[in-house]
Formats: C-alpha cells, structure tokens, sequence
C-alpha cells in the first residue's frame, strides 16, 4: 500500500482518502471526481473599520480637548487610542482552504484547514494519489 499523507487530521493512500475531524470519513479514491480547491477569506467587518477609524480621529482630537495644562495625560491619550486604531485595523480575518469534490455524486466537503501549509501537504498528496489512480486505470 503506498502512503501519499499521513497526519493528523487526514490519511491518503492509493484506494482512500480518510479525513478526522469530529468523526471519521473514508472516502474511496475512485469514488472521487472534480475535485478543487475553495478559498474563503471572510471580509472585513464594517465593525472593525469604524472602530479604528473613530480610534484614530479621537486620538487627534483629544489634544485640543485636554489642553497644554496636562501633556502627560494628553500624551498618555494619544499613545492608547493611537494603539486601539492600528490594532483595530491591522487585524486580519483568517483564510480558511476547503478541498472540495463530487463524491458519488453529490458535492463533499473531504478536508478543510486555516493552516496554510497542511492544506497543501493534503492536496498533494491527494493530488498523487489521484494520478496514480488514473495511470493504473
């Protein structure tokens, strides 16, 4: 039996695909068709824009407010707001893979990650096992 992937969420040979998550699914190589890949990157909340947007207009106006009577504080202000704005609008949703196919014709969902780099061992080694499916056939 040749092993194409063998990690902890996924097992991938030249007759199954086996897949872990909450419960366990074998899906037969030859069963599989169309197979693809789905990105989702999950846009920005409108949440998020005007929170750092309201953060950075804050941290301009709170020295006119404050005055030159306390320039620590006045400083202190400026720092925090200035901090809640970059953070707020530097945070990146998470891109979540999706190795989607037909199987046994009905659209499935075989494996899914936020890792980057497990989603590409995954596919390859599906990728492999797929043309060795086909090139002994």
């Amino acid at each position: 039996m040749s092993v194409f992937y063998q990690g902890r969420r996924a097992f991938i040979t030249h007759e199954v695909f086996e897949t872990t998550s909450l419960t366990r699914h074998t899906y037969p190589i030859k069963d599989l068709a169309d197979v693809r890949i789905v990105r989702t990157e999950p846009e920005r909340s409108a949440t998020d824009r005007v929170m750092g947007l309201s953060a950075t207009g804050a941290a301009l106006l709170v020295i006119p407010v404050v005055g030159p009577v306390s320039r620590i504080l006045a400083g202190f202000a400026v720092l925090v707001l200035a901090v809640s704005a970059i953070a707020s609008l530097g945070r990146r949703p998470v891109t979540r893979w999706d190795l989607v196919a037909r199987h046994r014709g009905q659209a499935t969902t075989l494996f899914s990650s936020a890792d980057r780099t497990e989603f590409d061992q995954v596919c390859r080694g599906l990728r492999r096992s797929l043309e060795r499916h086909w090139d002994v056939r």
